[in-house]
């Protein structure tokens, strides 16, 4: 198991359920980041992915950030559906869930929850997150 900071087990099981997503997860994380982009703007979605970058920075969790961004694209990776679909987006959305799960704690809640929104709308929530909450083991679905 690899260290992913503070939120480990949170990250742990977003990377469980990335690798476990179906077509149908896939197509609804795809319809929820689309929409987050289209209502938020691309604009927002570089400064809240820019903020989490820098908060991870901070604190000493560049790597750990990272990490779990690539592990859970990796993930979502080797369940892959072999019929060709829109996956740069449904990756996206994988890696920055991941992302700010690593950094909930000192991130913003406006770039938290724009990275963590996508996901939360198609997937459900692993457990109460977001800045000012302590990090906790993850809520069984």
């Amino acid at each position: 198991m690899r260290e992913y900071g503070p939120a480990t087990s949170l990250v742990d099981g977003l990377i469980e359920r990335a690798g476990g997503m179906t077509v149908d997860d896939a197509a609804d994380l795809y319809r929820a980041r689309a929409s987050h982009l289209l209502l938020k703007g691309v604009a927002a979605d570089r400064r809240a992915a820019l903020q989490a970058e820098r908060a991870a920075a901070a604190v000493g969790l560049s790597s750990e950030y990272e990490r779990a961004r690539h592990d859970a694209v990796t993930a979502w990776r080797r369940a892959l559906p072999e019929t060709q679909g829109p996956w740069l987006v449904v990756g996206q959305a994988v890696a920055n869930a991941a992302g700010a799960l690593v950094v909930n704690e000192v991130v913003d809640e406006k770039s938290f929850q724009h990275l963590f929104a996508p996901w939360r709308q198609a997937m459900g929530t692993l457990a109460p997150v977001g800045p000012g909450v302590a990090t906790r083991e993850p809520v069984p679905r």
